[in-house]
This record gives structure tokens, sequence and C-alpha cells, in this order.
């Protein structure tokens, strides 16, 4: 392992933010108004209550395998056979979430300003830089997100100041009129964002120094005020009816977005945070399907990874339609999605009672 490609922990909440926070802040609006409407805020207020009392977990298993990759440890406690079971569900895992996000990309893309460009070529060119910087070193993929996460946020401020004569907060409510089954609903949906938290262990390795409780904290609430910002003002600017009409409520924002009477149209800025934020999503899960893939040469990882990667273009590209789309990641990907992130920390919990294959059989030694 390369000891000087590694990072801070405030470099990891800041890749969490951008990776997991276009999430939270873009793809899973739709899906949260249209499952819990006007009470979708409280799910979200919910899910960051649970999401802390669940981190304790992860900084357990992060301070029992502290340096530690969390791939080589699953190899070394569970052998061969079953580390590469579970290590290839990581890989596919990483895989079919990299495929939703580019397919959104693409959908978003060709609605927004390409409707004519072949959406082959858009989704070559993206997975290709994505590629490019996921086998590049994690200190350069943190440096470039520092830098592109900079004007996401001061972006994201200049939004959502504008639209304030826009808004009527009285909208999201009355509270709990459909009662407490669609708030349930949206917990799930939106742990499925917030419990990426759990990247923090997969890159544990890459971190200078131990992580703390309070990191895991920050990164949760800044996923939490990432939602709560979007949703609230699509609800509070277009009323819940329309808002869950829309196919994407944080983009519908831009257009309202004028200074004085003679600058509008603005929307154009939306295009940067959208692109900055897969391009940072995509390359990261790259790099952690890269870490996975138990190959000591380079170049034969790079090239197995360029080899998923014209898999995961292609898979965007299946020519299935929006409304089957939107239904397939509501039904089966998100709660795949909260499946997955729930269970990782509880099997790497009982990994990490299992004693290395070195130590096994020494009990009995005189």
């Amino acid at each position: 392992m390369d000891n000087t490609d590694r990072v801070s922990p405030i470099h990891i909440i800041f890749l969490i933010t951008t990776a997991s926070g276009f999430n939270t802040h873009v793809f899973l609006i739709h899906h949260l108004i249209s499952s819990s409407g006007r009470d979708v805020w409280i799910s979200v207020l919910i899910t960051m209550v649970l999401a802390i009392l669940w981190a304790p977990l992860l900084f357990f298993i992060h301070k029992k395998t502290y340096s530690e990759s969390i791939f080589n440890l699953i190899e070394n406690r569970l052998g061969k056979k079953l580390s590469l079971f579970l290590l290839s569900i990581m890989i596919i895992y990483f895989t079919l979430i990299s495929i939703v996000t580019l397919r959104e990309t693409i959908t978003w893309t060709t609605i927004a300003y390409l409707p004519e460009t072949p959406q082959i070529l858009v989704s070559m060119i993206i997975i290709s830089l994505c590629w490019y910087l996921s086998i590049s070193k994690f200190s350069v993929m943190n440096v470039i997100n520092v830098l592109l996460l900079t004007f996401i946020i001061i972006f994201g401020l200049f939004v959502g100041i504008s639209n304030i004569q826009f808004k009527n907060y009285s909208l999201i409510m009355p509270m709990l009129e459909y009662g407490y089954r669609p708030v349930i609903e949206g917990v799930f949906y939106q742990a499925s964002g917030v419990m990426e938290i759990t990247l923090f262990l997969l890159l544990q390795h890459k971190i200078k120094k131990p992580f703390r409780f309070r990191h895991l904290f920050i990164a949760i609430l800044f996923l939490t005020i990432l939602t709560l910002g979007p949703l609230l003002g699509a609800i509070a600017e277009f009323g819940v009816q329309e808002a869950q009409k829309q196919r994407f409520p944080a983009y519908e924002q831009w257009n309202l977005v004028s200074i004085g009477i003679y600058i509008n149209h603005v929307d154009f800025l939306s295009i940067y945070q959208w692109l900055s934020g897969i391009f940072i999503r995509i390359s990261l899960f790259l790099f952690i399907v890269k870490e996975t893939i138990k190959v000591k040469n380079t170049r034969i990882k790079n090239l197995l990874l360029l080899m998923l990667s014209i898999v995961i273009a292609g898979g965007a590209l299946i020519p299935i339609t929006d409304f089957q789309f939107l239904y397939l990641v509501k039904k089966f990907i998100l709660p795949a999605s909260f499946i997955f992130f729930f269970s990782l920390p509880i099997i790497l919990t009982m990994i990490v009672f299992i004693k290395p294959k070195n130590e096994r059989g020494q009990t009995n030694e005189v």
C-alpha cells in the first residue's frame, strides 16, 4: 500500500459530501417527494437521528481495524472463497449504482441541453473521464474534489438565496396529512443515501489518521442539509402536487433564478453542479472497485477497470423507457442500496471477531 497516497478525514468528508451528497441532493428528491409528499422533511430528520445512532457501529469497526484495508481484512479473515463472494457482491453493487448514476445523467443531459447529441457519445466521454481519475492517485481525486465542491456550494447558495422571493413555506403544512406510512417510506429512501457514510470504512486505509465519531456526525449533517435544501425549496416554490410531477425538482429551481430584470436563464450553472457531482461519484466508485480487485499488476488492474467502465457505459444505454427506469430504481435499486449499506457494517462487525488465518491454531501451542 502506498503510504504517501493518504488524505485527512476532512477530505473524506468532502468526498462523501460530493459523491453521496449528489445522490441525496438530486437523485433521491423525486422519489422522496413522490412517496412522502409534504411530510418528506420529517422523513429526512428522522433518518438523520437514526443515522447518528447507527454511526457508533461504524466507529467501532474502524477502531478495531484502523489502517487496515477492509478488503484485505475480508480476505484474511474469511479465506479466498468467502471473500471472493463478498467482494464480488461489492463490485456488482458499485457497478450497478454507477450505471444508475450515468443513466440519470444521460437522461437529464438529453432533456436539458443536448437533445440532439448521441447518448452513446455522452456516455463514453463521461465514463472515460471517470475511469482516468479513478486510476490516478487518491490524493489527486481529493484535490480535484475540493476545487469542484467549493463552487458547487457557492452555486447552491446562490440558487437558494435568489429564489427566496418565490418560496412559501406554509406549503409544507399540514403535518401528517396522510398518517405515518408515507413518512416511514421516505425514511427508507433517504437512508439509502445517508448510509453511504459507510464509505468511510471502505476508504479508511487511505486516511492519514483515525477518523472520529465527529467526522461521521459532520458527514451525516452535511448530507441531511443537502437533502433538505432542494427538498423544501421544491415544495415551497412549486407546491407539493407540482413538485411530485417534476423529474428533476432540484434542476427546476434554477429556472426561476433571475438577477434584477435583465439577467436570467442562469440555469447553465446547474450543468457544472451536476457534472461535477457525477464525475466524483462515479470516479470514487470505480476507485473502490479498483481497490477491491485482487490483482497485483497495476496495468492489468487498470485494464480490468476500463473493461468494467465500458460495461457501465453500455448498461446506462439499455433501451428502456424512463418510466420503467424510475420504477426499477424506486422498487429495487433504492431498497437494495439500503440493504447493502445496512448489512455491510453488520457483516464487518462479525468479521472483526474472526481471528486472522495466521493466528488460528496457535492457542493450543505450548
